[in-house]
């Protein structure tokens, strides 16, 4: 490829015409746009609905007063029970201790007075006893019975175990003793029905075969109704023990009862309160707030209303905020509508022996990168790209404009007037205007005549285009000199030419493709984009700018899109 000057026009131009469908100057839009972290990629409906609220009604179990009172009271009657329990026990053992001591206490008294009444009748009886007067014994046993109503009988034998004397008037005398020993010694037996204790006292009168013995029965009569008074005055001391408890504890629970219900009815107050605003604020209402009147309720709930207050702030920032996002998002599609329809389609145009195919794939939702071709007449075609600096809505506000302003600028002179200095300048002053000078654009623009292959360039801060010939192998480029455009009114860029040959693949590409990064933070760099573009050289237009972006795609895989990517191949193929 040599650098020529313009010879002038050539006659027998081809027609220009594109596949499919498309007119001369073409404003069908196709852009893709690459998701990247941070994108707004589902669609935001706002104001947000509040939705159904849940049917809280049908909600069953018992309200948290009504479960503090039952807790409360059950509580209570535990531990009055308790109490009650212990001091029935307590109550029943000291009584149970006290008539043991008592019965003990009485029998011991008997025994001693039943032993020392029939030691006592021994000495005195040892001589009527020898001399057998057994009229006279009786008559003492039946005295002594007389004078202690406790004693129920009198009974003495003799050596041999034969009844001698008896208090009982049925009792037949000379009977034996029925084993009895003479021994001293007590023992419980039943007389006339009677429980009695029996003391048997030894009896020495001077026998040959041994000695005698005198029984004496001790009624406990009396000893069994002290014992029935004890144990009705413990019965008559433990129910009225009993009663005194529980009308305590029946009070006592009264008492609780009513202070639970005050308590309880301070702390679900503010709780009721609470919740009604929370379902205010289901049910939509923003400024639902906690009024903080919960005194008594503990610090708990009051912290809970705190806490619900900067909740529901936050829910109705955090809802503005999605309004915002909503309209900034609408106002983001309007723009991308506005740049594809502005942007060329996917479909190649073709030109006589040029076939054109471009696309923009943008990092955002609007790109700052654009391109475009349209014809200049019947056998020129003028090429453009360009990449504003920085991202957002306002970066693609200018890069429509700039689109924008590249069709105007075609139309400020005669056909044969236009060239590519003119052009980028016109652009240039109109970015200037538009942005005043803050914002700033990359830019590469060509004007090539389909029939002789003679290209007219300039650029202004973009990337050289890449040149490879299909047929000899042999790479070059398309350098161009000049500042970013929109930085000054007065800024000068000149043109420059070239003499494309048959087999000539000329691609422009904005800085988003060659500083794509792999996962090591590697460039995709020239190098690469040139290897792309040889391997699929024999592709058309369309089919090499698919490839080299599918290779840049694949290059970076799993890493998110930093910058608008824009390819644009034009492919010289005149007829043999």
């Amino acid at each position: 490829m040599t650098g020529v000057t313009r010879e002038g026009t050539q006659t027998g131009a081809a027609p220009i015409e594109a596949t499919s469908s498309h007119q001369a100057v073409q404003f069908t839009s196709t852009t893709l746009h690459a998701p990247v972290a941070g994108e707004m990629t589902g669609t935001i409906v706002a104001p947000l609905e509040a939705g159904e609220l849940p049917d809280v009604a049908s909600i069953r179990g018992m309200r948290l007063d009504q479960l503090l009172l039952l807790t409360t009271s059950l509580l209570v009657f535990l531990i009055v029970g308790m109490l009650a329990g212990l001091s029935f026990a307590s109550t029943k053992g000291l009584f149970e201790e006290t008539a043991e001591r008592f019965q003990e206490r009485l029998q011991s008294q008997a025994r001693e007075l039943g032993q020392t009444v029939s030691h006592t009748l021994a000495l005195t009886s040892a001589t009527s006893l020898r001399d057998n007067n057994y009229s006279f014994l009786t008559e003492v046993a039946r005295s002594i019975i007389e004078d202690n109503h406790n004693i129920l009988r009198v009974q003495m034998f003799d050596a041999e175990g034969q009844l001698v004397a008896d208090s009982d008037k049925e009792a037949k005398l000379g009977t034996a003793s029925g084993g009895r020993k003479a021994e001293r010694g007590w023992t419980s037996a039943f007389f006339q029905g009677q429980p009695v204790f029996e003391f048997q006292e030894p009896l020495e009168y001077g026998s040959q075969t041994g000695k005698g013995l005198i029984v004496i029965s001790y009624s406990l009569e009396a000893l069994q109704k002290q014992i029935e008074e004890l144990e009705e005055s413990k019965r008559a001391t433990l129910q009225n023990t009993t009663l005194r408890t529980l009308v305590l504890g029946l009070g006592f629970m009264v008492l609780a009862g009513v202070l639970v219900a005050f308590q309880s009815h301070r702390i679900t107050r503010p709780l009721g309160v609470l919740t009604r605003k929370v379902m205010q604020l289901a049910a939509g209402d923003l400024n639902a707030r906690s009024t903080g009147q919960a005194s008594g309720a503990g610090r708990e709930v009051r912290t809970l209303g705190v806490v619900f207050n900067h909740m529901a702030e936050r829910i109705k920032v955090l809802l503005e905020d999605v309004r915002v996002k909503a309209q900034l998002e609408r106002e983001m599609s309007l723009a991308r509508t506005v740049q594809e329809t502005l942007l060329p389609g996917r479909e190649a145009l073709q030109v006589g022996p040029l076939r054109i195919a471009g696309l923009v794939i943008t990092a955002d939702a609007c790109g700052g990168d654009w391109w475009f071709r349209a014809p200049l007449d019947e056998q020129r075609v003028a090429i453009g790209i360009g990449d504003v600096t920085g991202h957002g809505l306002s970066t693609a506000l200018v890069a429509t404009s700039a689109t924008s302003g590249f069709a105007s600028a075609m139309t400020m002179r005669e056909p044969d007037q236009l060239n590519s200095q003119v052009l980028i300048s016109a652009l240039n002053i109109t970015l200037a205007h538009l942005g005043r000078s803050e914002y700033q654009m990359s830019c590469a623009l060509a004007v090539i005549d389909t029939q002789s292959g003679f290209i007219d360039y300039a650029a202004g801060g973009h990337p050289a285009a890449a040149v490879y010939n299909r047929l000899s192998g042999q790479f070059a480029s398309l350098p161009a000199r000049g500042p970013l455009l929109g930085a000054s009114v007065t800024s000068q860029y000149s043109s420059r030419q070239a003499q494309l040959r048959p087999g000539d693949i000329v691609v422009w590409y904005s800085d988003g493709l060659t500083e794509a990064r792999d996962s090591g933070g590697k460039l995709y760099g020239t190098q690469r984009l040139s290897a792309a573009v040889q391997s699929n050289s024999q592709l058309s237009a369309e089919g090499l700018r698919d490839a080299i972006l599918a290779d840049v795609r694949a290059f970076s895989a799993g890493q998110p899109q930093r910058d608008d990517i824009t390819v644009v191949v034009a492919e010289f193929s005149p007829a043999s």
